[in-house]
């Protein structure tokens, strides 16, 4: 299954590369209370087209009795952004309600409403979000949708030390990036298939950063093909496609690597790498990159 590009987050980067090893991506020992970075999200199943409208990455950071949180939800009409911080209570629970506007291409404006209530716990926490999207693109009728209520897992990925091993058979996996969001490290989150034989989806956020300044970026989302893991749970995913836009042409790269170990989790790295050139001349615009990135996630 080939996810249509339709569901790409509409922005001027549309797509997520990773690269390289497959080292474990260490955020230290979980404290007795919440503290640190958590992510991860959901992953809608059974998987399918519409099903996308039920995914969403989140990723958390609680200190000092207050919790930063970023995130990611689909719905029919585009890709909602979740962004804000609020306090939590004395037992992890929190409810968080905001508003939030960007404008992924010019001459269109994204606002998202969104509610994410949660229990945060030392080792990642779960809860729930939902939000309204309202889309407003110049020359066009303004439209609005509203995602489904998604209950969303996160976790605390950790280096377990333990040796390579093949794949659990089937699950969900939720974890980090070591890229930064605004408030939080950026969620990814895996599912596992076909006896451990396949991830059938992956979501990442990610931002690049490019050479000469002269493309707008924004925060995005990338969501992989299913692709095969190796008898030693081993995998390396390469996507490469091409994005027209009316002035630019964008050729990207997704390679995402990455390796199981005996606890079922997995590690590995990604980056993006796009390139832009102009649609009129075909002379290079600029180059935009996120950088080898570590991740990790668990089950």
């Amino acid at each position: 299954m080939h996810l249509s590009r339709t569901w790409r987050a509409s922005a001027l980067i549309i797509a997520v590369a990773a690269v390289a090893a497959t080292a474990g991506l260490a955020f230290g020992p979980a404290p007795a209370s919440p503290s640190g970075n958590v992510g991860g999200g959901a992953i809608g199943l059974p998987l399918s087209e519409k099903s996308v409208a039920k995914d969403m990455l989140l990723s958390l950071r609680a200190k000092g009795g207050k919790v930063g949180v970023d995130g990611q939800l689909y719905a029919s009409c585009g890709l909602g952004t979740i962004s804000g911080r609020t306090t939590l209570a004395a037992d992890g629970g929190f409810t968080l309600r905001g508003s939030v506007t960007r404008k992924p291409l010019v001459g269109v404006r994204n606002t998202t409403t969104f509610v994410v209530r949660g229990m945060l716990t030392a080792e990642g926490g779960e809860g729930t979000a939902k939000m309204q999207l309202r889309v407003r693109s110049k020359g066009r009728k303004t439209r609005s949708c509203s995602s489904k209520t998604v209950s969303w897992t996160a976790r605390r990925p950790i280096d377990t030390g333990a040796v390579a091993a093949t794949p659990p058979s089937e699950g969900t996996l939720y974890g980090l990036t070591s890229q930064s969001g605004s408030r939080a490290k950026r969620g990814i989150v895996l599912h596992v298939a076909s006896a451990g034989r396949r991830i059938d989806r992956s979501l990442f956020g990610y931002r690049t950063k490019c050479a000469r300044g002269g493309i707008v970026v924004s925060e995005d989302v990338n969501i992989s093909p299913e692709f095969d893991v190796a008898a030693d749970g081993s995998f390396r995913e390469v996507e490469r496609f091409t994005t027209k836009f009316a002035d630019v042409v964008v050729r990207t790269t997704v390679v995402l690597r990455g390796q199981f170990d005996a606890t079922g989790a997995a590690s590995g790295k990604l980056a993006v790498t796009e390139r832009y050139a102009s649609r009129r001349t075909g002379k290079r615009v600029d180059v935009c990159k996120t950088g080898t990135r570590s991740w990790s996630a668990l089950g």
